[in-house]
């Protein structure tokens, strides 16, 4: 796994949009003469995807000189590697690469070796060597960003001591779910310690709503004494709540829920005070990056600043409660998009 600690580059900003459905290939502009550009991604579940093809989507029309496909590996692993060597095969001149899971590294190693440029998106592979930028979050940061606030939220509430709290993780083997979980594990170790916490679930739920909520129905049949869910983003957030609603237990007074992502239906909970928080970190912007980053690259090979050796590019983290959530938009997508923090570009409106 590669190092998510190292400096990068920051910027700020606040989030808010929406995606029609989309086919699971679109080329957003057709011509032969214009470098072929792949991006690869997760697919349209978790909805946290959806954000991040329109960003792709709105960014190709600010950079029409590039021909942009958009292929949904529909969550596999072995999909994406198929959809990796797809675009080889199709002459592609760089991939802008989301991830499923680290499996991926050496397809996008060979892709690499054989010219093609490969940029990484919100979740990345094993080996930076493989792409010439990352572009996301800091997931150690996020999960220790959520937890902690978690933990605050657990002492203003005034509920007893030991607070029994249930993590759980995203999708096994991809670097954002494993980051963000040991983040949590790691945040919540001085609790566990001093005997003010005790651990009563550690699980993964996909990234899933559904998951999430059966994984808490079959927690919570056996013993409704948990205090907090610590979930790694706000799709499995929702399951909580939903599962807690069911038997009985008032989210937000019995049970604190926390999450990730800025997720339409996180943001009202959080203001109806049933889920406690969520962390912003755009896959919007992280989208709109990446087309500006493989712009810049094959025009004039221009890569992050050697100042950051693994070529990492942060988007902004906001941890966001009751309290300032009348500043944040859904998905956390600032109204104008800045200008990628390197290289040649301007900021331009969303959507």
């Amino acid at each position: 796994m590669k190092s998510r600690a190292m400096p990068r580059l920051l910027l700020a900003a606040s989030l808010g949009l929406t995606l029609a459905a989309a086919t699971a290939c679109v080329s957003t502009s057709s011509s032969g003469s214009k470098p072929l550009v792949y991006f690869i991604f997760n697919g349209y579940t978790p909805p946290y995807f959806a954000p991040m093809a329109k960003g792709i989507a709105d960014a190709s029309k600010h950079y029409p000189g590039l021909d942009i496909k958009t292929v949904s590996a529909n969550a596999s692993a072995s999909t994406e590697i198929s959809d990796i060597n797809t675009a080889v095969s199709a002459g592609a001149k760089a991939i802008i690469l989301n991830a499923i899971d680290t499996s991926v590294t050496q397809a996008a190693k060979s892709a690499a070796k054989k010219g093609i440029a490969i940029i990484t998106i919100d979740r990345d592979i094993s080996d930076p060597s493989a792409r010439f930028a990352f572009i996301g979050d800091n997931d150690t940061r996020l999960g220790q960003q959520e937890t902690t606030s978690c933990l605050q939220g657990l002492k203003a509430s005034g509920l007893p001591k030991p607070w029994h709290v249930a993590a759980l993780e995203g999708t096994l083997g991809a670097s954002t779910a494993v980051d963000r979980y040991q983040a949590t594990l790691t945040t919540l170790k001085p609790g566990l310690a001093s005997g003010s916490v005790r651990e009563v679930l550690k699980t993964s739920a996909n990234f899933d709503t559904a998951t999430a909520q059966s994984v808490m129905n079959t927690k919570l049949a056996s013993s409704n004494n948990v205090q907090a869910v610590i979930a790694g983003n706000d799709a499995m957030a929702l399951g909580v709540l939903n599962s807690l609603k069911n038997h009985g237990l008032k989210a937000g007074k019995q049970t604190l829920v926390c999450g990730v992502d800025a997720q339409p239906e996180s943001l009202a909970a959080i203001k109806a005070g049933t889920q406690y928080n969520t962390v912003t970190h755009s896959p919007y912007l992280e989208a709109f990056w990446a087309v500006e980053a493989v712009d810049n690259y094959l025009k004039h090979h221009t890569k992050p600043p050697a100042s950051d050796p693994h070529g990492d590019v942060l988007v902004p983290q906001v941890v966001v409660t009751k309290a300032n959530i009348s500043s944040v938009s859904a998905w956390g997508t600032p109204k104008t998009i800045p200008a990628l923090p390197y290289g040649t570009s301007k900021p331009y409106p969303a959507g």
